[in-house]
């Protein structure tokens, strides 16, 4: 597994602002526990990949895959293609990934995405994930789980500052989803799913939901 100071090395350059959101992610979200679940090669979709920390960290764990970024956000497609410039296989493109056709691919990620997008685009997007991935392909989708209550609660709170206060994030309100009402929308389009929780050691309920199309 990837370890913190590997990928601080690679942000060495980076303004301060750059590195603290760095550090502060890397210390709220198990990024480098998510990275393991990936396969080490293939043609990675992220969705909603913001500044490009993670799909960097995908490409840092394993330079075999070929990752390509989308994010609705241009100013945060230009932060990504300025810190993670002429790393070959890394791409970034603005895109709204609620209307956008999705490139085929062997995985696709979607990070702390569908929880700002309303209940029925989040059935069309993950039915076109499915579509967009060959035969034996894996979606890896995160999110937070609504237990335990006292994180989901902390989580709603942090969220509800990100978003509406300070504006860090782009949306309106928040469409989080129980577990059980995942499972059983990823499995009525055709994924085998394995939810990975991911909350040990953090106050927020992260949970993995890893999706191989059968």
């Amino acid at each position: 597994m990837l370890n913190r100071e590997e990928v601080y090395r690679l942000y060495r350059n980076c303004g301060p602002a750059t590195k603290l959101y760095l550090r502060i992610k890397l210390r709220i979200c198990p990024f480098l526990a998510m990275e393991t679940y990936f396969p080490r090669a293939g043609t990675v979709i992220d969705l909603g990949c913001g500044n490009g920390v993670f799909s960097n960290l995908l490409k840092l764990g394993s330079p075999s895959r070929e990752i390509l970024g989308f994010d609705l956000d241009p100013k945060k497609i230009k932060t990504a293609r300025e810190v993670h410039k002429d790393i070959p296989g890394l791409e970034f493109r603005v895109s709204n990934i609620t209307d956008m056709d999705y490139p085929r691919s062997d995985v696709i990620s979607m990070i702390d995405v569908l929880y700002l997008i309303p209940y029925s685009r989040q059935e069309a997007m993950l039915r076109k994930c499915h579509g967009a991935l060959r035969k034996g392909g894996t979606l890896i989708l995160k999110d937070m789980d609504s237990r335990p209550r006292w994180k989901y609660l902390w989580n709603i709170f942090q969220e509800t500052l990100a978003v509406k206060m300070i504006g860090f994030t782009l949306g309106g309100r928040f469409y989080f989803r129980k577990q059980s009402d995942y499972l059983s929308l990823l499995e009525s389009f055709g994924f085998r799913v394995q939810p990975v929780s991911l909350d040990k050691g953090y106050w927020y309920p992260h949970i993995l939901y890893v999706c191989i199309k059968e």
